[in-house]
């Protein structure tokens, strides 16, 4: 049964909301050669981020690229703001298998309840505002049992230049409604029912809509989701192999990620199949209030449901060829432990 979201609704909070990591590093280096020949400048040092700590889950797991080795993503789309290191708004992860050749996609509630790496409980998406994406990676990790070996990160003007960059993306929206546009400006966007053609502004507010949606969260991500895959569609449409240049300019100063350019190269390779096949997940569970003395109110969480849990962790253990670990040995979640989810 869904729950009162009045009161966080008039926190009036910014959601900036969404990535197009996916689509940008992903498939990059399918064009990676066409990019190399239509511009000399510096794309890949441009989004070049820090290296990934180990941890727990992936100092025992290294893959290499060019043996084909499946392997996973954390996309984080981030809210930033002068002085702040801003906040995951939304997170997904991806896993990709070039012998199955398919993409494993899952959207992950930023609200869900985990508890972090330094013990404190909290929604998932503070693990970035507490220690960036390392922590975001370990706590991640955590819940889904599985390594992350790479992770890319966008701002919201990412997401707006490069609808924008691609001549925009088509989407067939299943409710009618008005929602702020990049400025935080209410109702200046409409919304209509159907098919239709979204410019970057339009994209971003049709993604992250919420209160308005009958399906809440849910139904924000499948509009996430959707948008994700027509921004891959059009990123290896033949059209857009001219158009990367500027592309990749657009995007470039938005991005952050530890991919390296011999990455790409090897995604260009061995994975551009796999790329045009993608399967969404989803996290199953239930919403409710919890008292957080942190935060000195009742704070909304997402709980999942713990058998579901543990038939997604070991659905990606499988995509990622690892080792089924009985579910009693997962650390990521237990009716006792603070691992929830949104």
């Amino acid at each position: 049964m869904r729950l009162n979201r009045m009161k966080e609704k008039k926190k009036k909070k910014r959601t900036y909301t969404f990535l197009i990591a996916l689509a940008v590093l992903i498939l990059a280096g399918a064009v990676y050669v066409t990019y190399l020949a239509l511009s000399t400048g510096d794309f890949l040092d441009t989004i070049q981020g820090n290296d990934l700590p180990e941890t727990a889950m992936n100092a025992d797991e290294k893959i290499v690229l060019s043996n084909k080795d499946p392997f996973s993503v954390l996309l984080l789309g981030v809210d930033k703001r002068p002085g702040d290191i801003g906040r995951a708004d939304s997170i997904m992860v991806a896993t990709i298998n070039p012998e199955t050749e398919d993409v494993r996609l899952l959207s992950i509630p930023r609200d869900t309840r985990v508890t972090l790496p330094n013990g404190e409980v909290d929604k998932i998406n503070a693990s970035y505002a507490y220690g960036g994406i390392p922590m975001t990676v370990e706590t991640v990790e955590s819940l889904l049992q599985i390594p992350i070996h790479y992770y890319a990160q966008i701002n919201m003007q990412g997401l707006v230049t490069l609808v924008d960059a691609l001549g925009g993306v088509t989407v067939d929206s299943p409710l009618e409604f008005d929602v702020q546009d990049i400025d935080d400006k209410e109702g200046e966007i409409h919304i209509d029912k159907g098919i239709q053609k979204l410019n970057g502004d339009q994209a971003l507010g049709y993604a992250r809509m919420r209160y308005d949606d009958p399906e809440g969260d849910w139904g924000r991500q499948k509009r996430q989701r959707e948008v994700v895959t027509e921004i891959i569609n059009e990123t290896i449409s033949i059209k857009s192999l001219t158009n990367f240049s500027k592309i990749f300019n657009a995007v470039g100063p938005n991005i952050k990620t530890n991919f390296k350019g011999r990455d790409l190269w090897a995604i260009a390779t061995n994975y551009t199949n796999a790329a045009q096949h993608i399967e969404t997940l989803q996290l199953e569970g239930v919403e409710e209030y919890e008292y957080f003395p942190s935060y000195g109110q009742d704070v909304f969480l997402w709980k999942p449901d713990e058998e579901k849990l543990v038939e997604l962790q070991q659905n990606l253990r499988q995509h990622l060829n690892l080792d089924q670990t009985d579910s009693s040995e997962f650390s990521g979640f237990s009716s006792s432990s603070a691992v929830l989810s949104e």
